[in-house]
């Protein structure tokens, strides 16, 4: 018989990080190297500029803390190549989705070979940012399988386009959500506001109240992300100017829904600075928040 108490989560994470664009997710991360963790990102933002920062500049309090507290992460960027056709940029060729579900099946990367993310551990913490970018890469793959990159599309056409893309993302969700990944997940993402019945609020059709859930591609898909993850954290910007922080919150906050593994433990929000490796800690029994 398993005991409730040898379960895998008291060791790993599994979290959804969404919030407004600037809003400081990525830098965010900066936290977990500084506690030790070893960080393997998917940037398919080209937005790590942020995070080098923190990690490398000698004034940033994780440096002066562990001058080489850089060496704990490791980055892929995946970006699609544009090109031009009349006037108008569309992708050159949809590249990101192959490698990144490439990586994801095994780490190689130059010289750099981690191996299979199910090899990783609880020191190891997968990265994907953002989950709005993959979003996209799963619908040009999908078009450039059918020889449609790049070429407009009826509205029947976008639909069933969309809808092959959010089979793509939930195929990947439920990968990573799969008990044979033993190392903790991040994947950020935005917020989209969707209503009860999976529409935008401006739509005519939509009925019930107005949720914010993590952006995907569409809005069907949106409202059925956060149960792949056994956390979803908001990083929220009170305040402006100078005055101005940034917080995670692991409390819902206005209509946005959160929720976390251990409600007992972690405390309602903290500061962007450690939040989460506060919350990694907490959750894993190691903290009194």
């Amino acid at each position: 018989m398993a005991l409730i108490t040898n379960h895998h989560s008291k060791a790993i994470t599994k979290a959804l990080v969404i919030g407004h664009s600037g809003s400081g997710k990525t830098g965010a991360l900066a936290s977990l190297p500084a506690a030790g963790l070893r960080l393997r990102i998917l940037d398919l933002d080209n937005g790590l500029d942020i995070l080098r920062g923190f990690l490398t500049d000698p004034a940033s309090p994780y440096v002066k803390r562990n001058p080489d507290v850089a060496k704990n992460v490791s980055f892929v960027t995946l970006t699609e190549p544009m090109r031009n056709i009349g006037g108008q940029l569309v992708p050159a060729k949809a590249t990101v989705w192959r490698r990144m579900t490439e990586l994801l099946s095994h780490w190689k990367d130059g010289d750099e070979d981690l191996g299979p993310i199910t090899s990783w551990t609880e020191q190891d913490v997968l990265v994907i940012d953002s989950f709005s970018m993959a979003s996209s890469a799963a619908l040009n793959w999908h078009l450039s399988l059918n020889g449609k990159l790049g070429v407009s599309r009826t509205q029947n056409e976008g639909r069933r386009d969309i809808g092959e893309a959010q089979r793509l993302l939930r195929t990947l969700l439920e990968m990573l959500y799969d008990e044979s990944v033993r190392c903790n997940v991040l994947v950020t993402g935005h917020i989209t506001l969707v209503t009860e019945n999976g529409l935008a609020p401006q739509n005519e059709e939509a009925t019930g109240p107005v949720i914010g859930f993590p952006a995907a591609i569409g809005r069907a898909l949106s409202p059925h992300i956060p149960r792949y993850f056994n956390s979803v954290l908001l990083v929220q910007t009170q305040g402006t100017g100078a005055a101005a922080k940034h917080k995670l919150f692991t409390r819902s906050q206005g209509v946005v829904n959160a929720k976390t593994s251990a409600p007992l433990r972690v405390a309602p929000d903290y500061p962007i600075e450690t939040g989460l490796a506060d919350y990694f800690m907490a959750v894993k029994g190691n903290s009194n928040a």
